[in-house]
């Protein structure tokens, strides 16, 4: 075994422990992506984070029963979809979005170049958030994640093809 899978093992151990530290770790690397998803989902404001207090306690409460068949950040993900959308039913709010971070402006882009593609972002994600729930997440992670297709269909429990 090499140095970094005796390291993700002592982690992974930790938390199934729920030390706080490794806890703590976990948030700080996952938190962005929580956030973005509730976002991409049509919550706002304060529902945000109250949607991703409620994902991280859940992953909190689950560690201990982390069997490790999954990628730990593959399985922190499938809770958070399941719980985002309970949130989000719960919450009832289909409201419009805007992108949380999206760099549009160039030195060569003028003021109205930018204020136009922000609209038309903020009306694109819009109609993200009103998809239903899993077509939303796919879409957060493939074109606001960059992630592969694989990585999507393993978080969302369903084939490569769907």
């Amino acid at each position: 075994m090499g140095g970094s899978e005796n390291l993700q093992e002592s982690v992974v151990a930790r938390l199934r422990a729920q030390d706080a530290e490794a806890f703590a770790t976990l948030v700080d690397e996952h938190q962005a992506m929580i956030l973005s998803m509730c976002h991409s989902l049509g919550l706002r404001g304060a529902d945000i984070e109250e949607a991703a207090t409620v994902v991280f306690a859940n992953v909190y409460r689950s560690l201990p029963g982390f069997d490790g068949r999954a990628e730990l950040s593959t399985w922190l993900y499938r809770i958070a979809c399941r719980t985002i959308v309970r949130e989000r039913t719960r919450l009832r709010r289909h409201q419009p979005t805007v992108p949380l971070t999206d760099q549009l402006a160039t030195s060569e882009t003028s003021p109205e170049e930018v204020l136009e593609e922000t609209e038309l972002r903020a009306q694109l994600w819009a109609v993200v958030a009103g998809l239903p729930s899993r077509e939303a997440l796919a879409t957060e992670m493939y074109y606001r994640r960059d992630w592969p297709v694989a990585k999507i269909a393993a978080v969302l429990q369903c084939p490569r093809g769907t």
